[in-house]
């Protein structure tokens, strides 16, 4: 019997003021959807290599211990359905991110969407994030994924290949993961981790201050508040090669450092076309970070500030300011640490306190920050789901707190895929978001080859 890590269930309590907060992607297939029953066939095929999904919630029995995972029989019938929808494909994913998710059955859903397009498909899988972060469901769901045609190679195959080190992950973003494994090794679960903490924050003290200093709580902006029910997500895409050309014409950039200036680009339209003048304003984003120690598909995820300059400015004077934000961000061992003493406050509090805390506290979120942006690499070769080439995949991430906005962009082949999911009432107009963001892309390709 496993029980959930606090920030597992802090996700449980999260969603309890509106819809579920689930994790997922959408992924578009050329042609025609096979038959519902054949899709079942499949996922039940692959059901051993997925324990969360043969799992539901069950609260301890004294009430003071954390809920733990006890093993079901899914109902296939019930996780895996068909829509079909009259309207595009944005529409028809909004409104699936509306829809409950059963609590006494295992929290996650597959639907086969139908009828937006006469020429293409696609699949949406959803994820409660009590089950696993967005690297955790990359994880769990890339049993469902195949590198091959004839399914012989899976995805989850290629990450395990990668966390072995059997190849070299392919994106310029850094990886935290192994640093944080081998510290994890190295100081163990005991009294040698607090001393070690305590040397690696007096080591990192500027930088670790620093981020803390980022979000410590300031008066609330328009982009947060109180948040509806209903939600508005919105795709888009972008040349990936585009990218990497613009990148070489700015020294010292990464990916990354370009996707969070697009995102600025994004906001700054965004505030302008609601009246705001965005001019020397400094947009507060979190972006999570992963520390993953091992390959279990669970939350290993803690989160950085990410501060974008909003405004005209040019963009390598965008990027640049970005790019030393992040770097001291990055340096910084602010999400180990809170980490840390998330797991050592929920071993030593009982489990209905931790709930209340953590329940209450979802509307502070608009005092720490005011999006999330997710940027994940993702493979270039193509992936197959039941023999299908996936034409493209797009994240769906959650609104969580009294966030109104969140990003989420993933790579995938030769395209960036933008997912950004709105509230429904407060920030209908996230289309307008999507659009900056792309010019934005846009307008850093063109100032590169200017330079």
């Amino acid at each position: 019997m496993e029980r959930l890590g606090p920030v597992d269930a802090m996700f449980l309590e999260l969603e309890k003021s509106g819809p579920p907060v689930a994790v997922g992607a959408v992924s578009e297939i050329p042609g025609k959807a096979p038959d519902i029953d054949a899709v079942r066939d499949f996922v039940a095929g692959r059901l051993d290599g997925m324990p969360r999904f043969r799992q539901r919630v069950e609260a301890s029995r004294s009430k003071v211990r954390a809920m733990k995972w006890v093993d079901v029989d899914p109902d296939l019938t019930h996780h895996v359905r068909v829509m079909h929808s009259g309207g595009s494909l944005d529409e028809a994913v909004s409104e699936l991110m509306e829809l409950p998710m059963d609590s006494d059955k295992p929290l996650w859903d597959l639907t086969v969407l139908t009828g937006y397009a006469p020429d293409r498909w696609a699949f949406v899988i959803r994820l409660h994030h009590a089950i696993a972060d967005g690297q955790g469901a990359l994880i769990l769901i890339g049993h469902l994924i195949d590198m091959t045609p004839d399914g012989g190679f899976t995805l989850a195959d290629a990450v395990a290949s990668m966390a072995r080190g059997d190849d070299e992950p392919d994106s310029d973003v850094p990886d935290r993961s192994g640093r944080v494994a081998a510290f994890a090794d190295k100081t163990g679960r005991s009294v040698d981790m607090v001393f070690q903490l305590l040397g690696d924050f007096i080591a990192t003290y500027p930088d670790t201050m620093r981020a803390l200093g980022d979000m410590m709580p300031r008066r609330r902006s328009e982009l947060t508040g109180q948040v509806s029910g209903s939600r508005t997500w919105v795709s888009g895409h972008y040349p990936l090669p585009d990218v990497k050309t613009a990148r070489k014409g700015y020294k010292g950039a990464t990916i990354n450092d370009l996707v969070l200036a697009a995102v600025a680009i994004g906001f700054t339209t965004l505030l302008e076309s609601r009246g705001e003048d965005p001019a020397g304003r400094t947009l507060r984003a979190v972006m999570p970070v992963s520390l993953r120690r091992n390959m279990k598909a669970n939350n290993q995820v803690g989160l950085l500030p990410a501060p974008l300059p909003l405004g005209e400015m040019p963009a390598a004077e965008r990027i640049r300011q970005i790019r030393l934000a992040t770097k001291r961000s990055k340096r910084s061992k602010l999400p180990l640490i809170t980490d840390e003493i998330a797991k050592a406050t929920a071993k030593v509090t009982p489990a209905p306190i931790m709930d209340a805390v953590v329940g209450g506290s979802g509307g502070a979120t608009a005092f720490v920050a005011e999006t999330l942006v997710t940027n994940v690499p993702g493979p270039k070769m193509p992936l197959y789901f039941m023999g299908y080439e996936v034409a493209n995949q797009t994240p769906v991430i959650p609104i969580e707190g009294a966030l109104r906005i969140i990003v989420g962009i993933t790579s995938y082949a030769d395209e960036l895929n933008i997912g950004i999911t709105g509230d429904g009432e407060h920030a209908t107009d996230v289309d307008v978001l999507l659009g900056g963001i792309q010019a934005g892309f846009a307008s850093i390709l063109a100032e590169s080859t200017q330079s």
